[in-house]
């Protein structure tokens, strides 16, 4: 029986909006559906502050919809403008507690994933340079080093992996416990994508934040575990920089991502920025992969570097990144990809396929490397007068609200520049009133003065703390030298 987009309207609208009184589909609050296979995916955005509250109605408009005949399942996300919670304990009031929900859906805040391991995200800056093949035989490298591994398709406009892997006439299962998908499995490894939702030539015409709901409740409602515990999910991230891509890094808990690039200077280019907007969310890079390295004819073995060769390579001794390696521009890499068949999986003895293996292998050798910087625990004094920032590995920082506001890292304060920097005077009796957490990465602190365009990066206050007396005896000495003062 064919569900139509009529049916899915009619009964969306029997669930009151938020004000109680007019219908969710009327009030405008919902997307349009997205119907494959009898499987239904929709959006309903609402009021950030009233997300968790409106839950219920989510599960009401879900039911709602799978009571159609023919419906086979639902999908439903509320999406809102919302701040993303940090994995960080914070007390004194001046931050949400552990456990709040950071996403509009209202799951848990990011803290980590039931039965994953390890998260790693691969990325490009931009489209075109085999981002998805990379990504699914990096995942099949991993396999085959005998890790048990998953991949997330997370690029919902152009979701590649279902036909990467065969998949695409599948539609997702419901768990027994009836509200998490089952993923799919293809040559070992466990499979999710917007792509068994969606037909394949069919366009998701989504808004960023629908897009950042979306993702985060497919990643977070899919019984991954199911089956036993993945040492590794690999994230084919959206290709770009754009809102969804930096959301995602600040609000899922990655250990590492790999950005591939193409040779060539322009592709490079838009590696770098990838590269600075991880750094920035204090995401460890794992290193850089050149792919379309270079072409070897099938028929006369001769080597065209088609795209020049070796600027991946170059760029990452420059960037201090580890090269993971080069790919080849071969034939059977693209014929097996359009197939369905990955060539770390149909063809594991071909010296394409070795190149993954050993690529996949200096992966994990850099994910097992890897520690970022602990998320601490923050306390604002009672008198709200300073914050004390505690990590993990035992090393406690008590950083005065006066230190925090004169060297907020705000580009009003720090300049774009050196000379451009400012001293600020006048601070002593400042005081914090508000710590809004941003992502898992910083807080966003709001002093009393006004000032609150500063983010405050777990690494910034680490650095903050181990340098406290040699920054502060600078800070005084700059006052006095331009003829300032605290007060």
């Amino acid at each position: 029986m064919i569900v139509t987009k009529t049916q899915v309207f009619a009964k969306l609208r029997t669930i009151r909006g938020p004000d109680g009184e007019g219908n969710i589909v009327d009030l405008g609050l919902v997307s349009e559906p997205v119907i494959k296979d009898g499987h239904v995916t929709f959006a309903i955005t609402v009021p950030a502050e009233q997300a968790h509250a409106l839950e219920a109605m989510r599960e009401a408009a879900e039911a709602a919809v799978g009571s159609i005949a023919g419906v086979s399942g639902t999908s439903a996300v509320l999406t809102a403008e919302i701040d993303g919670e940090t994995n960080g304990a914070a007390q004194g009031g001046a931050a949400s507690s552990p456990g709040a929900a950071s996403r509009a859906s209202g799951h848990p805040a990011a803290s980590g994933l039931p039965g994953i391991k390890h998260l790693v995200a691969v990325v490009s800056g931009k489209g075109g340079v085999g981002k998805s093949t990379t990504a699914v035989n990096l995942a099949l490298g991993f396999k085959a080093m005998g890790l048990s591994v998953g991949i997330f398709d997370a690029d919902i406009y152009g979701p590649s992996q279902p036909r990467l892997l065969g998949l695409t006439s599948q539609s997702p299962l419901v768990a027994e416990d009836q509200r998490r998908l089952i993923p799919f499995e293809a040559y070992g490894i466990r499979v999710m994508s917007m792509g068994f939702l969606v037909d394949e030539g069919m366009p998701v015409i989504w808004r960023g934040p629908m897009v950042v709901q979306a993702l985060q409740q497919m990643l977070y409602d899919v019984a991954w575990d199911r089956g036993g515990e993945l040492d590794v999910l690999v994230i084919d991230m959206p290709p770009g920089t754009g809102d969804v891509q930096l959301t995602m890094a600040q609000q899922t808990p990655l250990s590492g991502a790999v950005i591939v690039s193409t040779p060539q200077d322009l592709a490079l280019i838009d590696a770098r920025k990838g590269l600075d907007m991880f750094r920035k969310v204090d995401v460890p890079v794992l290193g850089l992969i050149e792919n379309m390295s270079y072409f070897l004819c099938p028929k006369c073995g001769e080597r065209s570097e088609i795209f020049g060769h070796g600027g991946a390579e170059r760029e990452a001794k420059k960037l201090g990144l580890s090269f993971l390696g080069a790919v080849p521009l071969h034939m059977e890499i693209r014929e097996r990809s359009d197939d369905g068949r990955p060539i770390t999986a149909t063809a594991p003895d071909s010296p394409q396929a070795a190149i993954f293996k050993d690529i996949a292998v200096r992966t994990w050798s850099a994910v097992q490397a890897a520690k970022g910087v602990d998320i601490p625990v923050l306390h604002v004094s009672p008198q709200r007068d300073s914050l004390k920032v505690t990590f993990s590995d035992g090393f406690s920082y008590e950083l005065p609200a006066e230190m925090l506001r004169v060297m907020s890292p705000s580009a009003e304060v720090q300049g774009h520049s050196d000379e451009q920097r400012v001293v600020v005077p006048g601070k002593r009796n400042v005081k914090i009133t508000q710590m809004h957490p941003v992502g898992k990465y910083a807080a966003k602190i709001v002093f009393d003065d006004g000032h609150d365009t500063g983010l405050y990066t777990w690494s910034y206050l680490h650095d903050l703390g181990r340098e406290k007396d040699a920054r502060w005896g600078n800070y005084l000495a700059e006052l006095s030298a331009k003829g300032l003062t605290r007060d």
